[in-house]
């Protein structure tokens, strides 16, 4: 009878252990999904477009675009240099030291990152920090997008007519840095 009493308790502990296991998966998975999602947005923008990308995160950020491009050239994604630019600009970290953490954060959730910047997972600064970087993240891929749209239109409407096309590309360009 003792015996019994000693495999009901192991397996009640065991089935507690995988419950708990099982939860712990399940929201690490979530947190990670919704990162990744902005990371690979933003890398996406970047491989349309990488300079105008760099351009509006100099401009978003106020920083040089010749560190941006040093970052990009060392080979960070522009995914981590976007998620580098946030920590930074919601930390007391310089750039370099952001740029470390932003590349640790591979395989990782917003939980891991919120930690990486003394912040308690779930708490309303947690909270507020997903909905800020989601917003801003948000904004400057939909900028992306309509540029490239915008050129697009431009581009098929100065057929034929390059002299046209040439003055409305450098026009956008021009007033992209004049926000």
């Amino acid at each position: 009878m003792r015996k019994n009493k000693k495999i009901i308790i192991l397996l009640a502990m065991l089935a507690f252990a995988f419950t708990t296991t099982q939860f712990a998966f399940s929201q690490e998975s979530t947190e990670t999904e919704g990162f990744e999602t902005e990371i690979e947005a933003i890398d996406e923008a970047g491989d349309e477009n990488l300079p105008a990308l760099l351009g509006m995160l100099s401009v978003e950020f106020e920083v040089d675009i010749l560190v941006l491009e040093d970052l990009s050239a060392q080979g960070y994604t522009p995914g981590e240099i976007w998620l580098a630019l946030e920590i930074s600009l919601a930390s007391d970290m310089t750039l370099e030291d952001a740029i470390l953490v932003a590349e640790g954060t591979d395989g990782h959730g917003w939980g891991v990152l919120a930690q990486a910047l003394d912040i308690k997972p779930g708490s309303d600064d947690f909270h507020a920090l997903k909905l800020r970087w989601g917003d801003h993240q948000g904004r400057i891929v939909r900028e992306m997008n309509e540029e490239r749209e915008q050129n697009e239109v431009g581009a098929q409407g100065g057929q034929g007519q390059s002299g046209e096309k040439g003055k409305s590309e450098s026009a956008g360009q021009n007033g992209k840095g004049k926000r």
